[in-house]
């Protein structure tokens, strides 16, 4: 036999190396492949799983509405379509803007240079005489300011604030011509300059009844220490009733289509992108204007007619906003700006104590059914099926490509993904009790910030999270239905101040009588915070979005975070 050539030899056991280590490497790559792509697969089958056991469908098709009756859809009225389609333009602010304003004096405040006096200063020395017919007010005495005010009050008699209505200013009960000037002899040690003048009587003292603008109050010298105050002209009540009466063919219109049992807007639902959506600038006028018709009604004593302007706001909301289907977080967060409006000219109302016991039953009855925080968690829902829905029809679920090797991560990945992101869609849903009203501040930060960190990670996705403000509009709902707690405990005490003469005590006063439970703050589902005032009010507030009760201290509006929600808004 011939001895075994070494060099042979060793070539054979280099090439045996070369090819076998390699195939070791693949063979384990393939089965590390195999793993995460196993692994991805059965965390998206465990994710949908779990959704399907919460009983939540992930097939849009599930979500398309069946066709409705033409004749029982309250779009199946034409004049519907166009007045509040988002499809068909802004039709209800269109039309409104071709009625003539002639006949409502002060319509628009931004072309209104008419001015009436509200009060007449004159300032005094020591030694001087103080003026016929005036009443004497002493610069450094701090209760002159309020007293300054309130003679300025009378002099304007009742107003009401309007909700950035059409006419953009407040109402009155008075002609212009009626109002008395305030004649006000002010005693001074100096002279004051009219800058001082100015923060004696500041914009705040009328702007807080009569919702007007900053800078409402100017001041004209009229030489030897006197001035004239005057202010823009308010809209009559009854010119303001008398313009928009025009609309009343219209209000009746859609009284007898919201009648109708389904609500249902014209255009194609198989496709999420393609859902049609109420016209907000639109829908936010009637309410604006419903809003205002209502403090006309109250100021001329006409409480029935003021709860019919309510009312129809309020049905407009049910059917209209609340009712539609599938829900959009654009029609929820509609209805919850929609619905503080009318909780606010409620609470205009209660401040001119103008409601009398029958329209505050019937609208304790409305305000008890109201509920924004539902619409908002069924929007969320249908936010996440639509996210699913998109990251299922692309290449790696979605995943944006953020390094130079991506293209060669496990399919499985993208499987873990999409299941991170469900469930972080999914989860926020816990931040919302629909059951008791209330909704966790302190869960909408931490999903908020687990939502900023998966969209700033290694994985992008199609459609990032940042795109729906999420912690904004809940916000902004548990504002809306704090609004509606507030209003709804307002009514009650109210009724318990014309029962008794006065408000009482604390809220478990109010059960059963006047309420059928105390309503719990939002924030947190803790009780709301009541305390009798002087002067016979009362102070209502919740915690606010800090969850932190500041003691009734007004914070600022949001999305400022610090003090308390302090009824009336």
């Amino acid at each position: 036999m011939n001895a075994a050539n070494p060099a042979l030899t060793t070539r054979r056991h280099k090439l045996r190396r070369r090819f076998i280590v390699p195939a070791i490497c693949l063979v384990l790559i393939g089965l590390f492949y195999a793993e995460e792509n196993w692994r991805g697969k059965r965390t998206w089958e465990i994710c949908k799983s779990a959704l399907k056991t919460q009983g939540i469908a992930l097939n849009w098709t599930n979500y398309i509405p069946a066709a409705v009756p033409e004749d029982q859809n309250i779009f199946g009225v034409p004049e519907m379509v166009r007045w509040f389609s988002y499809e068909h333009g802004a039709g209800w602010v269109d039309f409104v803007r071709a009625l003539p304003s002639a006949t409502c004096p002060g319509f628009d405040i931004t072309s209104n240079t008419a001015a009436m006096t509200v009060a007449e200063i004159m300032t005094g020395l020591p030694d001087t005489s103080r003026a016929d017919n005036s009443t004497e007010l002493r610069w450094d005495d701090p209760a002159s300011r309020t007293e300054a005010a309130n003679m300025i009050n009378r002099a304007l008699g009742p107003i009401a604030k309007t909700p950035q209505s059409p006419t953009g200013i407040g109402l009155m009960l008075r002609e212009p011509y009626e109002v008395q000037p305030a004649r006000i002899f002010l005693r001074c040690q100096t002279a004051p300059s009219l800058k001082e003048l100015q923060g004696f009587l500041p914009d705040s003292v009328i702007q807080a009844n009569a919702g007007l603008p900053e800078r409402v109050l100017k001041f004209e010298s009229d030489g030897d220490g006197s001035y004239r105050v005057t202010m823009p002209r308010l809209a009559r009540a009854a010119d303001y009733l008398a313009w928009s009466a025009g609309l009343e063919p219209q209000f009746a219109l859609i009284c007898r289509a919201l009648q109708r049992p389904y609500s249902q807007l014209p255009g194609l639902y198989t496709n999420p992108n393609t859902v049609p959506g109420v016209n907000f600038l639109s829908v936010r006028n009637l309410a604006q204007m419903l809003g205002a018709r209502a403090q006309c009604h109250l100021l001329q004593g006409q409480l029935e007619e003021a709860l019919g302007d309510l009312t129809l706001m309020h049905d407009f909301c049910r059917r209209v906003l609340a009712g539609q289907r599938p829900p959009t977080v654009f029609s929820a967060m509609v209805n919850q700006a929609v619905r503080g409006l009318y909780a606010g000219q409620i609470g205009e109302g209660l401040r001119l104590q103008a409601w009398r016991e029958p329209q505050l039953i019937a609208l304790q009855e409305q305000l008890k059914t109201i509920d924004v925080i539902g619409p908002v968690k069924e929007a969320f829902t249908l936010e996440a099926v639509i996210t699913h829905r998109a990251l299922v029809s692309v290449p790696s679920a979605g995943m944006v490509k953020r390094t130079a090797f991506a293209r060669l991560y496990p399919s499985g990945w993208g499987y873990q993904h999409l299941a991170a992101r469900l469930n972080l869609d999914f989860g926020r849903l816990s931040c919302f009790d629909t059951a008791n009203q209330v909704i966790f501040a302190d869960r909408v930060a931490a999903a908020s910030k687990h939502a900023h960190a998966f969209d700033q990670g290694a994985y992008g996705v199609v459609g990032s999270l940042a795109q729906l403000n999420f912690e904004r509009a809940c916000q902004n709902t548990a504002h809306s239905q704090t609004e509606i707690v507030e209003a709804l405990t307002a009514c009650a005490l109210e009724r318990f101040r014309l029962a008794h003469g006065e408000y009482p005590e604390n809220l478990d006063a109010l059960v059963p009588q006047f309420l059928d439970t105390v309503p719990n703050d939002v924030i947190g589902g803790r009780p709301l915070h009541y305390r009798r005032a002087t002067g016979g009010m009362f102070v209502l507030y919740s915690v606010g979005w800090n969850g932190r009760d500041d003691g009734g201290v007004r914070g600022q509006p949001l999305p400022s975070t610090d003090g308390d929600w302090v009824w009336p808004d």
